[in-house]
């Protein structure tokens, strides 16, 4: 399935959730389900980066990088911290959304890149303090800032990828 065919279809995956706060057995049973479904489909290989081996490449680039100077020139270990936040990041893409190229920063900060051609480019970098630093361009324009992190992926970051990764 290509990227055109699946993204939009990613703005309804919220649906699929029930609140939590269910109160009676058959609302609960309901939210369990809900969330079981929503968990499967995250985890396929067509929709779910989970499913794509993603979580596993964080978690060896994670364990490459928790050692100080871990590229030989001084760089930052990746904290543990950092390591929590870009994975509910990861999770928290909307089902359909392009899995990101992942690696670390000298800093010690994890990076999430998407990347279509030389001038169609998105790089977020995820801080300790669940700080999202993002940069872009795409054709001529360029789009950079600073994003808090807080379960949800900010839609400065989620318009971006798609104008990113849009044919």
């Amino acid at each position: 399935m290509s990227f055109a065919m699946t993204f939009p279809a990613t703005r309804y995956a919220s649906a699929l959730t029930v609140s939590s706060r269910a109160s009676s057995e058959t609302s609960r049973f309901i939210s369990q389900k809900s969330e079981e479904g929503l968990r499967l489909l995250k985890s396929s290989l067509t929709f779910g980066c989970l499913g794509k081996k993603t979580d596993d490449e964080l978690w060896l680039q994670f364990m490459e990088c928790r050692e100080a100077n871990w590229d030989g020139h001084g760089a930052e270990p990746v904290a543990e911290e950092t390591y929590q936040f870009a994975a509910q990041f990861l999770k928290a893409l909307p089902l359909g959304a392009p899995n990101p190229g992942l690696g670390a920063e000298a800093d010690g900060h994890l990076t999430m890149e998407w990347y279509r051609s030389p001038h169609r480019t998105l790089s977020a970098s995820i801080s300790p303090e669940g700080e999202l630093h993002y940069a872009a361009l795409i054709g001529g324009s360029k789009a950079y800032g600073t994003e808090p992190f807080f379960g949800e992926i900010p839609e400065a970051i989620m318009n971006l990828i798609h104008r990113v990764m849009a044919r």
